[in-house]
């Protein structure tokens, strides 16, 4: 696809044609087993899930009509079903199928294995998968539910079933290895690869160069001669660091990471939303890596960044003491695996400008005023295309102009980034 060029995605033109009789039979047998009964698939529907909107492709509810043995009634089961769009561009296409072709497979595999080693629900069960398409247990039919979409930063204390989650996740992860005498990074390093921050990934680069030009208009450098040198010539080298620090690590412990871990994809129990593990969804980014990543992802991204700094250390505290628990519980020792709370705090300075960076870029596509970004893609897909992966600045630097809260905003995650680089170099 031209970078110029935008072609959307269309929803599939019939549905009834994602599964088959035998295949649905399949995912049957799968469910049935986990709750220790048999019985016989009479029909199966498949409905649009248009509560939901993805970005990756379409999502379906698949509805399995059934009768168990020696039962005269029949009943059903709801299942979520992830589709890559099949109407698109087929370079669109493939794309996209090659990212949820790695997500079905984890899925399948080490996720559902994963799940095993701890008594929280952080994930939901993974039933059937294919190159196209993934169905796995229906996270709402199980007491839990999404945040409401005008949601736009965490509290602390909904932050923390979150940072649960993915303590749990990692623990999980050592478990495995331990379990398996393996390295998770090297088993899947083929699933593993980073889909999302390359020098040749254009939605990464181009919201770079954005970053890079508010930036330099920041009131703390904006008339620093000194600073605007580092800003056209030293610190977009500084920012290619963060191609390192999301590979497995040869200092720090690595783990499985989630790599996503911001309100979307998170859901909470409905009952206990505070007290209770989070469940995480889509996994289509996840690494393997130190724990560290998903933390400053997590506090990052959920956190408006003056109550990130009031409360970082409690989240630090919690998190810790969370995967200790959790692998105390795994019968592991932290120390042997370099996961002490020393280890834990020099990670996350050595790899605080990921936190940064990232916040910065997905702060120019995530926190935009006004759904702009949304009405942009309705109203001019091919200028949404063209903000998204050809040239963010100009219309960036406008909406700073226009709007005093969002420039305000991403100011805030600026000086973030300039502590780590132009002023902590200048101490």
């Amino acid at each position: 696809m031209a970078k110029a060029d935008y072609n959307p995605a269309l929803t599939r033109a019939n549905s009834l044609d994602m599964f088959t009789f035998e295949e649905c039979e399949k995912i049957l047998k799968s469910v049935l087993q986990d709750e220790k009964q048999q019985g016989k698939l009479k029909e199966f529907k498949i409905l649009p899930a248009i509560e939901h909107v993805g970005f990756l492709g379409e999502y379906y509810h698949l509805i399995l009509s059934y009768q168990l043995d020696n039962e005269p009634e029949e009943r059903t089961k709801r299942l979520f079903v992830k589709s890559v769009y099949q109407n698109a561009d087929k370079l669109f296409y493939d794309e996209k199928r090659s990212i949820l072709k790695k997500e079905a497979m984890l899925y399948e595999t080490l996720l559902n294995e994963l799940k095993l080693f701890s008594k929280h629900l952080w994930c939901a069960k993974c039933y059937y998968a294919r190159d196209d398409l993934f169905v796995m247990q229906n996270i709402e039919d199980l007491g839990y539910a999404s945040l409401p979409s005008s949601t736009r930063f965490l509290s602390e204390q909904q932050l923390r079933p979150l940072l649960k989650a993915l303590a749990t996740l990692h623990a999980s992860s050592v478990a495995y290895e331990q379990r398996h005498r393996c390295t998770i990074g090297v088993q899947f390093r083929k699933w593993l690869q980073e889909k999302s921050m390359d020098p040749d990934i254009d939605w990464w680069t181009t919201g770079i160069k954005a970053i890079l030009a508010a930036t330099a208009t920041h009131p703390l450098v904006r008339n620093d001669e000194a600073a605007q040198d580092f800003i056209a010539s030293v610190l977009p080298r500084c920012l290619d660091n963060i191609y390192f620090m999301i590979n497995p690590s040869a200092v720090h412990r690595n783990v499985f990471l989630h790599r996503d871990a911001w309100s979307g994809n998170v859901f909470y129990h409905k009952q206990q939303p505070e007290d209770v593990c989070c469940a995480l969804v889509d996994f289509q980014l996840c690494r393997y890596a130190p724990p560290a990543i998903d933390f400053l992802m997590a506090s990052y991204l959920n956190v408006e960044p003056k109550d990130r700094k009031q409360m970082q250390q409690r989240n630090l505290n919690y998190y810790h003491d969370q995967l200790l628990t959790e692998l105390n519980d795994m019968g592991i020792d932290a120390t042997k695996e370099k996961l002490t709370r020393q280890d834990f705090e020099q990670s996350l300075e050595d790899l605080a400008l990921f936190g940064a960076t990232y916040n910065c870029i997905t702060a120019t596509l995530l926190r935009l005023p006004e759904n702009y970004l949304k009405k942009l893609k309705d109203e001019q897909p091919d200028e949404f295309h063209r903000y998204c992966n050809v040239n963010r600045t100009d219309s960036l630097l406008n909406l700073m102009l226009d709007h005093e809260d969002y420039r305000s905003y991403l100011y805030d995650c600026i000086e973030d980034l300039l502590e780590l680089t132009y002023f902590k170099q200048a101490k």
